[in-house]
């Protein structure tokens, strides 16, 4: 007896669901639930007006079979009465199921509408960081060139060439040129 031979299967490629934003989730979600409970609502109102009608059949029978009852359209009247309320009820049931989903598209758009503006904002804002930070940099950069000029100013005014205290103001030359830089590579990485 040979054995069968096994298929062998490639898993599929499971796809990754798009993320919906919160407000298309929740109104899918309570639209979902709405129609669901109107759907009991109307299987109960089918099933209550079936009952209805059995019942009143059977006492249709029973009242032909007694000599006193007289009226047996009433129960006609009563059964056409309860159909009617069945109707007038599943009338605004639907009328419900369709104020929410207007409801939930309403908020769907809202949704859409909000990421776009959140997004806008966010671009905006961004810009504004961008200028900012330039603004900052051109000020550094000014602030650079001055503390040069000063310096060079100093040396020459004084003429520390080659003494301690042209070491000095050299180093802290450099020191300022340091922090300026630093303060450079922080907006850099504020804006990034």
């Amino acid at each position: 007896m040979s054995p069968t031979p096994k298929a062998t299967r490639e898993p599929a490629a499971q796809e990754i669901p798009e993320k919906k934003p919160f407000g298309e989730q929740f109104s899918t979600l309570f639209l979902n639930g709405v129609e669901r409970m109107a759907e009991v609502e109307r299987r109960g109102l089918d099933l209550a007006v079936a009952q209805n009608a059995e019942v009143t059949e059977a006492w249709k029978k029973i009242a032909q079979k007694t000599p006193w009852a007289a009226g047996l359209f009433l129960f006609d009247l009563a059964n056409n009465m309860w159909e009617r309320y069945a109707d007038t009820r599943k009338a605004a049931i639907d009328a419900m199921v369709d104020q929410s989903r207007s409801l939930a598209d309403m908020t769907r758009e809202r949704s859409v509408q909000t990421v776009k503006a959140n997004e806008t904002t966010s671009a905006y804002v961004q810009q504004a960081v961008e200028r900012s930070v330039g603004v900052q940099k051109k000020a550094l950069d000014h602030t650079a060139a001055h503390t040069k000029a000063v310096f060079d100013a100093f040396q020459n005014q004084f003429g520390f060439a080659g003494a301690p205290a042209d070491a000095a103001a050299d180093s802290f030359h450099k020191g300022v040129d340091t922090v300026i830089d630093a303060q450079k590579d922080l907006l850099d990485i504020a804006v990034h």
